[in-house]
């Protein structure tokens, strides 16, 4: 979604046509929880977005640091955000304040059969896996 998400903000999110809501689904351990506390942490400041597109740019990164420096890490990367408060940022992630709704809507997606990512609902319809943006501009034109 690197590429498709910057664009359907752009022409679909910003313009009021569609809204995008992401939810919490933890398929990859220690990592999932540490990035999606992280990005939820940077959303307590409206700084989800910035902070989930850090995420998703620097993956390799995260993947290549072990569960012990993922703390580390993630105040590192929430470093680079323009205007976050740092030491609120740091206790949020120090403390897990999010964990429990981490964890309660990747529950709630599990209930619903959603054990993975990318799925996208789009009115009853329900869409696995990544699409190029022409492919998104057509679904999303026939949805409105």
């Amino acid at each position: 979604m690197l590429t498709e998400e910057p664009v359907l903000i752009e022409e679909f999110v910003r313009t009021g046509k569609i809204k995008l809501v992401f939810r919490d689904v933890l398929n990859h351990g220690e990592r999932s929880l540490r990035t999606h506390e992280a990005a939820s942490c940077a959303g307590r400041q409206q700084q989800f977005w910035g902070m989930h597109e850090i995420l998703f740019r620097d993956q390799p990164e995260t993947w290549a640091t072990d569960d012990a420096g993922l703390v580390g890490l993630m105040k590192k990367k929430a470093a680079t955000l323009t205007g976050l408060n740092q030491a609120d940022f740091a206790a949020c992630v120090d403390q897990r304040q999010t964990l429990a709704l981490i964890q309660s809507t990747d529950a709630e997606q599990r209930k619903r059969g959603i054990n993975t990512q990318p799925i996208f609902e789009i009115g009853a319809q329900r869409l696995i896996g990544r699409r190029p943006i022409a492919g998104w501009r057509e679904i999303l034109s026939a949805a409105r």
